[in-house]
């Protein structure tokens, strides 16, 4: 490329272009020393141009621009208009000449290099610093795009958001304003769009924190691949670092709102925090209650009844649900497609519908007594529905007190202590022999024990707690088991509700 000229020909400095091979200019070049010709025009290794004129020179010398390092930079080029012969002294003058040439290029590519980088880090820092103040999407996006266009000196750059309803990427936000751009890009397309940066002059980096792919950062007609990477990890961490805020400030107003509805609160900005949620409260919802309190069990009970709302506690998962068309029984049913054997201790209680917003301080009592129930009344883990309490859902309700003397409830804590010290099963024993009406084969299957050794048990029950089986009231004893593992459920608190 032609990039200095004597008059008349400065005016086609930038014009004027050799592709490889053509002239004598590329000769001196690839041979790396001087070429020269005294028949210009006739010349085999002539590339004719006629904006310089050629025609009426007769001469040319074309001496090769040597770097430090060996490589060609450039070649300068004498022209005389009368056939010449030049002197060794002047083609070593020559020489010496693009020689200091060399390092005066050199050393001008090195201080242009140096600014670019120091504008580049200038960029980045600014880049950085508006990525450590955003808090929110909507002021992040524009505002980047616009800073890594220039960055990257592109003609356009666009943010992409994975949406993970549809799993594709959409356009959030491009510079400058309304510049064109694919509106979605599905992620099966994805490798296809990062592999034609090569042939488009556009670079497409996926945004990627934690292993997670959040976005596509596309910038048009740029090649600044390196600095392209270094603002693609910058954002990705902004937007984890968003997307976390976002889950905190959503997870305090779901808690907010549960215990406003909890406590009977309809009054003050339920209807707000409800609004912002996304949740209509005129609608039917069922409450649930579940443990183990993480995020596996989280997710299958969102896949349940998606649109739901969750309160991760210490102990349990809080949760409404958004009744289907289907009703409330379809609701349950996909609750107990749960497998238990995916989560250790699996109990959900599940209140009755709820529907405006003075019903769910019931609905989030009754699903707290299923959970118990589930906990308590079952010997296998599952679902628990309130109405499945039955005259449990009574006995949930009344307030426990420890200093009140009862024999039939000292006699079954008596067992349940026996049970802690010698890792016995003496409790679940008594209960399944309740709950089989004193049958033996029936309960001894239920245990998966020998009929012999269910007998042993109960006269080993028989001789810890002074029951006895034939004569006392087998409700009293059944209540009183219920009575025990309440309270070891509710690690000794002296008030069941």
């Amino acid at each position: 490329m032609l990039r200095a000229a004597s008059e008349p020909y400065s005016h086609l400095v930038g014009e004027i272009a050799l592709e490889r091979g053509e002239g004598i200019a590329w000769a001196a070049a690839e041979q790396k020393e001087p070429a020269f010709t005294q028949e210009l025009l006739s010349d085999p290794r002539t590339k004719f141009v006629p904006e310089l004129e050629e025609e009426k020179f007769q001469s040319l010398l074309s001496v090769p621009i040597i770097a430090r390092d060996g490589g060609v930079i450039g070649v300068i080029s004498l022209h005389t208009e009368t056939p010449r012969e030049f002197t060794p002294a002047e083609v070593e003058v020559l020489t010496s000449s693009a020689s200091l040439v060399a390092g005066a290029i050199e050393n001008a590519h090195l201080y242009e290099e140096t600014r670019k980088r120091v504008g580049e880090l200038e960029q980045l820092t600014a880049l950085a610093e508006t990525l450590t103040r955003a808090q929110r999407l909507d002021e992040l996006l524009p505002t980047v795009s616009g800073q890594c266009r220039e960055l990257l000196h592109a003609s356009a750059c666009h943010l992409y958001l994975l949406d993970s309803g549809s799993e594709e990427l959409r356009l959030r936000a491009s510079a400058p304003n309304g510049s064109e751009a694919r509106k979605a890009i599905k992620l099966q397309s994805l490798g296809r769009e990062l592999t034609r940066r090569e042939r488009s002059a556009t670079i497409a980096l996926p945004l990627v924190a934690d292993e997670e792919l959040l976005g596509l950062l596309r910038a048009e007609d740029t090649d600044e691949i390196e600095v392209a990477r270094g603002a693609a990890n910058q954002i990705a961490l902004a937007l984890k670092k968003i997307e976390l805020i976002e889950r905190l400030t959503e997870k305090n107003l779901i808690k907010d709102f549960f215990e406003q509805l909890a406590g009977g609160s309809a009054g003050g900005d339920l209807d707000g925090r409800a609004a912002r949620l996304g949740c209509d409260i005129d609608q039917r919802y069922l409450v649930v209650a579940a443990t183990p309190p993480d995020d596996a069990l989280e997710k299958q009970l969102a896949a349940a009844a998606p649109g739901s709302l969750f309160d991760r506690r210490d102990d349990s998962i809080r949760g409404l649900l958004r009744v289907p068309a289907g009703g409330p029984d379809a609701l349950v049913e996909k609750l107990g497609q749960i497998d238990p054997a995916d989560h250790a201790g699996l109990a959900i209680g599940v209140s009755n519908v709820c529907q405006g917003g003075a019903s769910f301080t019931a609905g989030f009592e009754e699903a707290k007594n299923a959970l118990l129930g589930a906990s308590v009344i079952r010997s296998a883990p599952g679902v628990m529905t309130y109405e499945e309490l039955g005259p449990y859902k009574y006995l949930l309700r009344l307030p426990f007190d420890a200093a009140m003397r009862d024999a039939h409830r000292d006699a079954v804590m008596r067992i349940a202590e026996y049970d802690r010290q010698r890792n016995t099963a003496l409790v679940r024993t008594l209960e399944e022999f309740l709950r089989r009406r004193g049958n033996i084969s029936s309960t001894a299957e239920a245990l998966y024990v020998h009929p012999n050794t269910l007998r042993q048990r109960l006269r080993r029950i028989q001789e810890l707690s002074g029951l006895d089986l034939r004569k006392d009231d087998w409700l009293l004893v059944e209540i009183a088991v219920k009575m025990v593992k309440l309270q070891d459920a509710l690690g000794g608190r002296s008030d069941l509700t």
